[in-house]
C-alpha cells in the first residue's frame, strides 16, 4: 500500500544524506521510509542540476572559466562533497597504500576529476549540466543490480530493487526527453559504459565498501559529460 508520509520522510533522509539542506524530522522513521525515498533520488539530483544548469547560463554574459569554477563550487558545496570524499576513499581502498599516511592515489583522483569538471562545465550545454546529477543518482540505482558482491556495508545500494532500478531508469530517460531529446543517446552510452566497468570492478573487490556509492555518481556523471561533449550536443 502507497504510503505518502514514509515517503516525504524517505526523500527528506536522500535530502539530508546528499545535500547540505538539514530539514528536521519531527516523527521516527525507519528502513522502510529510506527505502521508499530512494525512488525519488533522480529528482533530487534534478533539483541540484537545476541551479547548476542555471549558473552555467551565465557563460553568455561571462568568462567561461569563471562560471564553471563557480558551477563546480555551488556543486561542492550544495552535496557536502560526500560524492568527492566517497571517491578519494574508494580510490584508496582499490590502489591499497602501504600505509594510512600514503593515500596519494585518491588525492590524485579527486584533483583529475575537479579538474574534468572544470573544463567540462565550460564547454557543455546547460541541459547537459541539468542532466548530470540525474545521471549520476539513476546510475547508482540502475548498476546496483550489478553487484554480485555482499551489500550490506552500503547505505542505498543494499535496498535497492527492481522497482528502484525500472523507477530510475524511466525517470531519467523521461527528464532526459522532456529537457534535450538528444540526451538520450549520451545517457544510455553513459549507463553501458559505467555498467561494463562496475561489472569489471565487482569482479576485482573482494569487499564491497560503503564509499563505492560516492564513486559510482562522480563516475556516472564525469561519463556522461565526456560522451555528451563527444557527440557535441547542443
Amino acid at each position: 500500500m502507497f504510503d505518502l508520509q514514509s515517503l516525504i520522510i524517505g526523500v527528506i533522509l536522500i535530502v539530508k544524506k546528499y545535500t547540505c539542506i538539514n530539514i528536521k524530522i519531527h516523527s521516527e522513521s525507519n528502513d522502510d521510509d529510506y527505502k521508499n525515498g530512494i525512488i525519488l533520488l533522480p529528482l533530487v539530483g534534478l533539483a541540484i542540476g537545476f541551479v547548476a544548469s542555471f549558473i552555467s547560463s551565465f557563460k553568455i554574459f561571462y568568462d567561461g572559466f569563471f562560471v564553471s569554477a563557480f558551477v563546480l563550487s555551488y556543486y561542492c558545496i550544495i552535496t557536502k562533497t560526500v560524492n568527492l570524499r566517497d571517491t578519494y576513499r574508494t580510490l584508496n581502498y582499490i590502489i591499497k597504500p602501504k600505509n594510512q599516511t600514503e593515500q596519494i592515489s585518491g588525492t590524485i583522483g579527486i584533483i583529475v576529476i575537479c579538474l574534468f569538471y572544470f573544463s567540462l562545465m565550460r564547454i557543455v550545454d546547460v541541459t547537459a549540466v541539468l542532466l548530470m546529477p540525474v545521471a549520476g543518482y539513476s546510475g547508482l540505482i540502475i548498476l546496483s543490480r550489478v553487484f554480485h558482491r555482499n551489500k550490506k556495508g552500503t547505505s542505498v545500494i543494499k535496498y535497492c530493487d527492481k522497482y528502484h532500478s525500472l523507477s530510475a531508469f524511466g525517470i531519467s530517460f523521461a527528464l532526459a526527453v522532456v529537457i534535450n531529446y538528444k540526451l538520450v543517446i549520451p545517457l544510455a552510452l553513459t549507463y553501458m559504459i559505467s555498467g561494463a566497468a562496475v561489472n569489471i570492478m565487482d569482479k576485482k573487490i573482494k569487499l564491497l565498501p560503503n564509499s563505492i556509492e560516492g564513486f559510482i555518481v562522480e563516475i556516472t556523471q564525469l561519463i556522461f559529460l565526456i560522451v555528451t561533449y563527444i557527440f557535441k550536443i547542443t
